[in-house]
């Protein structure tokens, strides 16, 4: 049954945009939010109890928007009675991701409301039936749009290939310098040195374990993996070449950096050189977070090739410190040992559940989401467009508040987010766990049950004084790692 438009009905705000800024940073899914969130009060449509954000395409097949299946979910649950975005194809790109949110609507009573369409599927009768036209025209165009704009980039890349014209990306390429227009003497070099050793005989694997012995860096100043070189090694481009559809084309101005009988020889010595990858995603990346900057660390190599966490600097946190890591093995134990301990406290997990069952609890987190709602609006107007005779709120106040509400805001979708995976904590209630036990369940389940259980991991920085063994060798702290439980 479809809840009737009043005071108390709980919208759920869908935000995406398709990627970040070339900073890291980006600013429309706020301005969606607060356009949206204004007409809501202004209207007296509701409360907006949850926000979902995505920065992700609605296009491409197989994109990644937890956020956006967040929301479908809650809607299913009811813990949310409505979807509201600033316009339809924020919400979808592609007219089977349509019929899949109709579905949950019709299913849930649900409502859908677009604010620059003005579409509303609370609407009855013959506005009903126009209403569902609109929208399926609406999503037939921006899937359309979205398959114009396509054609339209491979039209323009498949012409700049036949003018020879450079495919320039936002890194400098290795052996070229930024415009491509010259060699970098020293990795032209290195890189005739690594070819002639491919020919030879030797692996792509042994080549980079040789240069990050000698401390070769790559173009970026990151150690050297085999799949880094092989695709530098078959590219076209050492031949001042491009390939496009199939056809190779000349690049205009371009020196080469190998010989092309060289490096013909290269591409049919790796054509059947498989180099296994090794999966990016360890138990904690995106979880651990580092207590001197904030930023959530994520998976990579040492020196010597084994797993670490570190906090590093990447397009979404810019502002990493760099100041804490450690090997992945020694992080996960500790982590894994204390997720155990929780595990096998039951009246723990037992209250855990309790706390973020759907009911009082649930109706107490929407009513404050809304409060911090509101106050996101009043202060955004207090610093941009305040009342005729007071000043605008200093800069230096307005984003110290921001980023309290916004703190506060993320607490409560975690929160959120445990009753959405109620289910996975009544399941630990069954089972007798063991180290063993914790072991065998699959990577994503022990990250989500982490993620539900847990309010922060951290990694602390080595101090100057670090534990050592008998035989005077470093040793990994585990009091380095600091787990704060949810209950």
């Amino acid at each position: 049954m479809r809840r009737d438009p009043g005071p108390d009905f709980r919208w759920g705000l869908v935000l995406r945009r398709s990627q970040f800024n070339q900073d890291g940073t980006e600013g429309s899914t706020r301005r969606q939010e607060l356009a949206v969130s204004s007409h809501i009060k202004a209207n007296h449509m509701g409360i907006v109890a949850a926000t979902y954000k995505d920065i992700a395409s609605a296009y491409q097949e197989g994109a990644q928007r937890p956020e956006f299946q967040n929301a479908l979910a809650d809607l299913e649950a009811g813990r949310i009675d409505g979807i509201a975005v600033w316009k339809i194809d924020r919400l979808v790109r592609r007219a089977n991701q349509y019929r899949h949110v109709l579905d949950v609507l019709e299913a849930s009573g649900g409502r859908l409301f677009s604010l620059s369409e003005g579409i509303d599927t609370a609407a009855e009768g013959t506005a009903k039936v126009t209403t569902n036209i609109v929208l399926g025209i609406l999503v037939a165009l921006a899937e359309m749009e979205s398959d114009n704009t396509s054609a339209r980039l491979v039209l323009l890349a498949e012409e700049r290939a036949r003018q020879g014209k450079v495919h320039r990306g936002s890194k400098r390429p290795w052996g070229h310098t930024e415009d491509w227009m010259a060699l970098v003497p020293n990795e032209a070099r290195l890189t005739v040195e690594a070819a002639q050793r491919i020919v030879k005989g030797e692996t792509p694997t042994a080549v980079t374990k040789d240069w990050r012995e000698r401390g070769i860096k790559t173009a970026m100043g990151k150690d050297w993996i085999p799949e880094t070189l092989k695709s530098i090694l078959i590219s076209p481009r050492m031949v001042a070449k491009r390939e496009y559809g199939g056809s190779m084309f000349d690049l205009e101005d371009v020196p080469p950096i190998l010989p092309t009988e060289l490096w013909e020889r290269v591409c049919a010595r790796l054509d059947n050189e498989y180099i296994p990858r090794q999966s990016t995603k360890r138990m904690l990346s995106g979880i651990l977070t580092c207590p001197t900057c904030g930023s959530h660390l994520s998976g990579n190599k040492s020196l010597k090739g084994a797993a670490r966490y570190s906090c590093r600097k990447r397009p979404g946190r810019p502002d990493a410190c760099g100041s804490t890591g450690g090997l992945c093995d020694a992080v996960d134990a500790v982590v894994g040992a204390k997720m155990v301990d929780f595990l096998r406290d039951r009246q723990r997990v037992s209250t855990l559940l309790r706390m973020h069952a759907p009911g009082d609890e649930m109706d107490k987190l929407h009513t404050r989401h809304a409060v911090l709602n509101d106050s996101l609006l009043a202060l955004d107007q207090a610093a941009f467009n305040p009342p005729p005779g007071k000043q605008r709120m200093p800069p230096e106040r307005y984003y110290a508040q921001l980023d309290a509400i916004e703190e506060e805001r993320r607490e409560l979708n975690r929160r959120l987010a445990l009753s959405r995976g109620a289910a996975i904590l009544a399941e630990t209630l069954n089972e007798e766990w063991t180290p063993e036990t914790w072991a065998d369940k699959p990577m994503e389940w022990k990250r989500l049950l982490i993620r539900l259980v847990t309010v922060q991991v951290t990694l602390e920085p080595r101090g100057k004084i670090s534990m050592r063994d008998a035989r005077g060798r470093n040793v990994f702290d585990p009091e380095r790692v600091r787990v704060k439980f949810a209950a």
